[in-house]
């Protein structure tokens, strides 16, 4: 089994517990642009768990569609804990939904300096705290550190599901 099969297989039991649930999920991607929301729209018979993903790549995005606030960007910047707290917490508001899930980073180099791999999450719920996770992958490329991604979001996920 491969560590994207066994993320998928994570990811599905989480979904299957929310469905029993009657809970709903959406994301707020940058970094990984949209492959929260393709990781848990590929499980099959988990649809009606997943609301709605927003996909907000650029500053711009981030505060048109999830009304994070600008000077919160600018003084933060796009990559802060601050600010995945926001995306998560305005997608949870946004969307009406139990939980949701933000990821905001740099998967690739951003002019090569020491910066690549730092990647912030949050996860928000309805009926709890909002938690946030930093990691520091490190220089390992732009298609691992998206997979580290989906990892992550996977654990964070289980610890506040399952």
């Amino acid at each position: 089994m491969t560590s994207s099969d066994s993320t998928e297989a994570r990811m599905k039991r989480v979904l299957e517990e929310l469905c029993k649930r009657e809970k709903t999920v959406a994301t707020a991607e940058s970094c990984t642009g949209g492959l929260v929301a393709a990781l848990m729209t590929d499980i099959e018979g988990c649809s009606h768990a997943f609301d709605r993903g927003f996909v907000t790549y650029t500053d711009e995005a981030k505060t048109e569609l999830l009304g994070v606030d600008a000077t919160l960007l600018q003084d933060k910047g796009a990559v802060s804990e601050e600010v995945a707290i926001m995306m998560a917490e305005q997608a949870r508001d946004r969307a009406g939904v139990d939980y949701a899930v933000s990821v905001t980073g740099y998967a690739g180099s951003p002019g090569g300096d020491a910066e690549e791999g730092l990647v912030h999450f949050a996860l928000a719920r309805q009926d709890g705290a909002t938690v946030h996770r930093m990691e520091r992958f490190g220089a390992k490329g732009r298609e691992t550190i998206r997979a580290l991604c989906l990892q992550t979001v996977t654990d964070m996920f289980e610890d506040a599901v399952l």
